[in-house]
C-alpha cells in the first residue's frame, strides 16, 4: 500500500476501487518483465484518468487502486475515461486486460492516517462483486451523480445483491458506456442464503426428503419438520432453505430459538435475526407485519418445541405477509391453520435380508451397505478423521451393526464415528452392544428413538476422563455458546479442590478432547472463537451438572461473567463504539437472559439490578427491557435502599423515556432522586435532577428552567465532572428555543457544539448540530442551516443509528420546502413515515414541537397537486434506510448548489439526540 497523503479529502466523498480481473493468471502466463510492463501501462493509464478528474490516490497494492473523489460525477467521469483508455490500449504480448471498478459515496472519515468507517468497506465490496470491464455504483453514488453523467453514458439498475460482510442487500447500478462492453455474467454477490448457518460438514443421505420438502414448500406457506432430537431436523431445514433461497427476492433467514426460553421473546428474536433494530414502544407484531408484508422471503424458525405458546405469532405473520414462507423445526407440530407437517425419520439403515457385498450366487446385482444413508453418513464422518477409511467386506458388518443399533439417528452416528480413531469399529460396536441400555429409571414413556439417542450420548460421555466430564457438564450453563474467556472463568477448577487441572492450558486440552469426540464444536464469533454445544447434548450435560458439587458456584460465576460483559459494553452504548457493543450484546443475549433468570430465581437482587443498569440502553425502551426491570425490582430484597436500586430506577426511567412515556419516566426519576438523598449519594442526586430536567415541561418558565440547569452544571463542576457539566448546555438552549429566545439559543448551541467536539462527546454534539440547523433556518441563515444539518444526518448514518437517521428526515423535508422543492420534501416525509413505523421512532417532545411549528407535511401537500404528492410520497415509502439517507444527502447537495458557496460537511460525525 502506498504511503498516506496529507491531502486526503473528508466529508462526503466518493471512493473508487479497481483491480485487474485474473491478474494472478496473467502473471503466471506472461514472463516477469512482460507482466511488469503490462502493470506499469495499466497504472499509467488509470492514474492519468483519475488525476484528470481530481482523484486523490490513497494507494496501490499490486494491480489495485483506491482513489477518493470529492464528488460522485467526477469519480464516474474518471472511471469512464479509465475504461475507455484500457479498451483502446495495445497490451504487451496481446494480453487482454479487464479491470473491474466499484464506486460508493459516503463519509470520508480519517482515523490516524487512513480512512475508517463502513463506507470505504462498502466500496471495496461493490468492486469485488463486479466482472472485468464492469463499473458498479452504489445507490448512494447513483443518487448524487445521475443528473450529471458524462456524454454517452447511462445507468442500468442491476438489482439488489448481498455483498460480503454487509448485513443488508445493496442496490447496485452499472455504468453503460457507449462503445464498450455492456453485457456481463452475473455479479459476484453472495448467495441469497447468506443468512443461514454455514455448512461445516457434508450433507449426506437426504436427497429424497429434500425433493419431497421442495414440493411441500411450494404448495404450503408453513412447513413444520417434526421428530425427536438428533434426527437431523435442523440440518435438513437449513439445507432445504439453502436450495430454495434464490426463489425468494429477500433470501432465506435463520432464527435460532434454542437459547430463547420465554415465548414472548420469539418475536424479538425474529426482529433481531432480520436486522430490524430496536423499536421502543411499538408492538413486535406491528413491527414484523410492516416489515414482512412487502417482502418475499423464507424464515427458518429452529427449535420451536419449547415455545409452542408463540405459535399464534407464526400464524399471524403468515396471514399478514402473503409472500413469506416459514419452515419450523420442532419435536411436535404447531397445530395452527395452514400448517403442513413433515415427520423427519432417522436415516435408512441396511436391511439384513438385502445386504450383499458381492454378487450373489444367482448373479444378481450386489447391494452395498453404503447404499443405505445411515452407513454413508458414518463413512463420511469417519473419513473426516481417517481419510483412508473405506467400507470393505471385513468391516461392513460392524458399520452396519453400529448404524442399526443407533436406529439411524444422525447425531448418534456422528458421535459414534468420532470414536473410530480411539476404539476402532469393533470396539464401538461391542460397547454399544454392551452399554446401549443403561441402568436407571424406567423411561417407557420416552419414544424409543429418543431413548436410543440419550443412551448414545451417555455412552459417549461415559468414555470421558473425569476432567472432561466436569467441563462437559459445566458447559451446559452457557446458552448459545461462549467465548474461551468466559469458559475459563466459569468452568474453573475442573478437578476439584487441590487438583492440578485448572490452569488455562489444561482446560484448553480438555476442551480439545470434547471437540475430538464431537460433543462440542467451535465457530468464529463477533468477538473471537466461540464454544458451542448442540441443544440436545446440552440438555444431557445439564443433567450431569446437577451432580456437580460446585453447581451453585458455576451458575453464580456464569452470571457474574456476563455481568462483566454487560457492564463493559455499557459505556460504549453512548459513545463511538456502539455498533461493536451492540453486536457483542446480541451475541450473548442467551447467556444474559439466563443470568438474569438465575438472579431472579435465587433472589440475588444486587446482580439483577446491576444487569438492568448496564443493559437499559441496549434494550432501548423495548417491552423485554421494561418487563425485565419490573421483575428484577420485585426480587425480595430489591426494595432495600442501595446504590444498585437507585441506578436501576434511573435505567427504568430511561426505558420509559424512549418509549414515549414521559410521565412514567418522571416517576422513576423522582424515585431515583428520593433514594439518592436517602443514601447521601451526591452524584446520584445530581444525575436524577439532570434526568428530571428532560421530563419537565419548561415552556413559559424559561427563567426557572435555566436556573435549574445552571445549578446542575455547577454541581457537576464541583464533582470535577466537566463532561456532564457541559452536557447541560444543550438542554439550556432547548429551553431558550421553546420560549422564543432564538438568538441567545444559537449562541449557546454554537458554544456547546464546539465544546462537545473538543471533549469528544458525539451524542450531544449531534443534538446541538440538529438544533442549530433548525435555528439557522429560522433566523434566515440558509448556508448555516445546511451545514449543521449535514453534520447531524451524515453522523447518524456513519454510526448506523436508525433512530438518529429517522429523526433527521423531517428536518430535511423542512429544508426542501424552504428551498422550493416540495416534491422532494414529500418523498423524504414518505420515507420518514415508513421508517418511523419500522423502527418505532418517536421524536422527543422538544423535537416534535420544532417539527410541528413548520408542519412540513401540510406544506408539501398544500403546494403539490394530489397526483404529484402521492407519487412522491409513495417513492419515499418504498425506500429503505440507506436509500432514504442517500436521497436526503442528495437533496442537501441540490439545496447547497442553489444557495451558493459556504455549505461544507461538518467536521465531527456523531449521532443525534442522546437519552437523558
Amino acid at each position: 500500500m502506498g504511503r498516506s497523503r496529507p491531502d486526503l479529502p473528508t466529508g462526503t466523498v466518493t471512493f473508487l476501487f479497481s483491480d485487474i480481473e485474473g491478474s494472478t493468471r496473467l502473471a503466471q502466463e506472461l514472463d516477469p518483465s512482460t507482466f511488469r510492463d503490462l502493470l506499469e501501462q495499466h497504472n499509467r493509464l488509470l492514474r492519468a484518468a483519475f488525476t484528470a478528474h481530481g482523484g486523490v490516490e490513497r494507494g496501490t497494492q499490486g494491480d489495485a487502486f483506491l482513489v477518493i473523489f470529492r464528488d460522485a460525477p467526477a469519480a464516474i467521469a474518471a472511471a469512464v475515461d479509465g475504461q475507455r483508455a484500457l479498451a483502446t490500449a495495445s497490451w504487451p504480448a496481446g494480453a487482454m486486460v479487464a479491470v473491474r471498478m466499484g464506486l460508493h459515496s459516503g463519509e470520508g472519515i480519517l482515523g490516524g492516517d487512513d480512512y475508517v468507517g463502513p463506507d470505504i468497506n462498502r466500496a471495496a465490496r461493490i468492486a469485488a462483486a463486479a466482472q472485468g470491464g464492469q463499473v458498479l455504483l452504489s445507490d448512494a453514488a447513483r443518487a448524487l451523480a445521475e443528473r450529471r453523467l458524462p456524454p454517452a453514458v447511462t445507468l442500468r439498475d442491476v438489482g439488489e445483491h448481498r455483498l460480503k460482510d454487509l448485513g443488508r442487500p445493496e442496490r447496485l447500478f452499472q455504468l453503460v458506456i457507449e462503445g464498450l462492453r455492456s453485457e456481463f455474467p452475473p455479479l459476484r454477490s453472495h448467495d441469497a442464503g447468506d443468512h443461514l448457518p454455514a455448512r461445516l460438514t457434508s450433507f449426506v443421505g437426504r436427497d429424497r426428503e429434500l425433493e419431497e420438502l421442495r414440493h411441500l414448500l411450494a404448495e404450503h406457506r408453513l412447513v413444520t419438520l417434526t421428530g425427536p432430537g438428533g434426527t437431523g431436523k435442523t440440518s435438513l431445514a437449513t439445507e432445504l432453505a439453502r436450495e430454495v433461497a434464490r426463489d425468494f427476492t429477500d433470501g432465506a433467514w435463520f432464527v435460532a430459538l434454542e437459547a430463547v426460553r420465554d415465548p414472548n421473546l420469539v418475536g424479538p428474536a425474529i426482529v433481531a435475526a432480520l436486522g430490524l433494530g430496536d423499536a421502543p414502544g411499538r408492538p413486535i407484531r406491528e413491527q414484523l407485519d410492516e416489515n414482512l408484508s412487502q417482502r418475499t422471503l423464507l424464515l427458518v424458525l429452529d427449535n420451536f418445541e419449547h415455545l409452542l405458546e408463540a405459535r399464534t405469532l407464526v400464524g399471524e405473520l403468515i396471514a399478514a405477509s402473503p409472500s413469506v414462507r416459514v419452515i419450523v423445526t420442532s419435536r411436535s407440530p404447531l397445530h395452527i391453520s395452514g400448517e403442513q407437517t413433515y415427520p423427519v425419520a432417522p436415516l435408512g439403515v441396511p436391511d439384513e435380508a438385502d445386504v450383499r457385498v458381492g454378487p450373489d450366487r444367482a448373479g444378481a446385482a450386489a447391494v452395498s451397505p453404503e447404499d443405505a444413508p445411515a452407513v454413508r453418513l458414518f463413512v463420511d464422518r469417519a473419513r473426516a478423521l481417517q481419510p483412508a477409511f473405506a467400507l470393505t467386506g471385513p468391516n461392513s458388518d460392524a458399520v452396519t451393526d453400529i448404524c442399526r443399533r443407533l436406529d439411524g439417528l444422525p447425531l448418534g452416528i456422528e458421535l459414534a464415528a468420532a470414536r473410530v480413531s480411539l476404539l476402532g469399529l469393533t470396539g464401538i460396536r461391542d460397547r454399544l452392544a454392551r452399554e446401549l441400555r443403561l441402568p436407571g429409571p424406567d423411561t417407557r414413556d420416552t419414544p424409543a428413538r429418543q431413548r436410543t439417542l440419550r443412551e448414545t450420548i451417555a455412552w459417549s460421555h461415559g468414555l470421558l476422563e473425569a476432567p472432561a466430564r466436569t467441563l462437559f457438564a459445566r458447559l451446559s450453563v452457557f446458552v448459545g455458546g461462549c467465548r474461551l474467556q468466559e469458559m475459563e472463568a466459569v468452568c474453573a477448577n475442573l478437578g476439584g479442590s487441590g487438583s492440578d487441572v485448572p490452569d488455562e492450558l489444561d482446560m484448553l486440552d480438555v476442551l480439545a478432547t470434547l471437540i475430538d469426540q464431537s460433543l462440542v464444536s467451535t465457530r468464529e464469533g463477533s468477538a473471537g472463537i466461540r464454544v458451542v454445544i448442540l441443544e440436545t447434548i446440552r440438555q444431557f450435560a445439564a443433567e450431569q451438572l446437577a451432580e456437580d458439587p460446585d453447581r451453585a458456584g458455576v451458575r453464580r460465576r456464569h452470571a457474574l461473567a456476563y455481568l462483566d460483559v454487560a457492564e463493559a459494553c455499557a459505556p460504549a452504548m453512548a459513545a463511538r463504539g456502539q455498533p461493536t457493543a451492540v453486536a457483542r450484546l446480541f451475541e450473548e443475549q442467551g447467556n444474559i437472559r439466563a443470568a438474569i433468570r438465575w438472579a431472579i430465581e435465587v433472589g440475588d437482587a444486587e446482580v439483577g439490578l446491576r444487569y438492568c443498569t448496564a443493559l437499559w440502553r441496549f434494550w432501548g425502551g423495548s417491552e423485554e427491557g421494561r418487563s425485565t426491570i419490573a421483575a428484577v425490582l420485585q426480587i425480595p430484597g430489591a426494595e432495600a435502599p442501595t446504590t444498585a436500586r437507585m441506578r436501576a430506577l434511573e435505567a427504568s426511567g430511561g426505558l420509559f423515556y424512549w418509549s414515549g412515556e414521559r410521565d412514567r419516566a418522571n416517576e422513576m426519576y423522582r424515585a431515583q432522586l428520593e433514594l439518592a438523598r436517602t443514601l447521601g449519594d451526591r452524584r446520584g442526586e445530581i444525575d436524577a435532577k439532570f434526568n428530571l430536567g428532560f421530563t419537565e415541561d419548561w415552556r413559559g418558565r424559561s427563567h426557572e428552567g435555566l436556573a435549574t440547569w445552571e445549578e446542575i452544571a455547577a454541581s457537576y463542576e464541583a464533582l470535577g465532572d466537566e463532561q456532564s457539566a457541559v452536557r447541560t448546555l444543550a438542554p439550556r438552549a432547548g429551553i431558550l428555543i421553546l420560549d422564543g429566545h432564538r438568538a441567545e439559543a444559537r449562541e449557546l448551541l454554537e458554544r456547546a457544539a464546539l465544546r462537545y467536539h473538543e471533549i469528544d462527546d458525539p451524542f450531544y454534539e449531534a443534538m446541538a448540530a440538529g438544533n442549530l440547523s433548525w435555528l439557522c433556518l429560522e433566523l434566515g441563515d440558509r448556508p448555516g442551516a445546511l451545514r449543521w444539518y449535514k453534520v447531524s444526518a451524515v453522523a447518524s448514518r456513519e454510526f448506523g443509528d436508525h433512530v438518529g437517521m429517522t429523526l433527521a428526515l423531517p428536518m430535511g423535508a423542512i429544508a426542501a420546502n424552504e428551498f422550493g422543492n416540495p416534491e422532494r420534501a414529500a418523498t423524504i416525509l414518505g420515507a420518514h413515515e415508513a421508517l418511523s413505523r419500522r423502527y418505532g421512532v418517536r421524536p422527543p417532545k422538544g423535537l416534535e414541537l420544532i417539527i410541528g411549528s413548520r408542519d412540513p407535511l401540510a406544506r408539501a401537500r398544500a403546494t403539490l397537486d394530489p397526483t404529484a404528492f402521492e407519487a412522491a410520497w409513495s417513492r419515499g415509502q418504498a425506500m429503505d434506510m440507506e436509500e432514504a439517507v442517500a436521497f436526503l444527502l442528495d437533496t442537501v447537495s441540490l439545496v447547497s448548489e442553489a444557495t451558493g458557496p459556504g455549505v461544507q460537511a461538518g467536521t465531527a460525525p456523531p449521532r443525534t439526540a442522546p437519552p437523558p
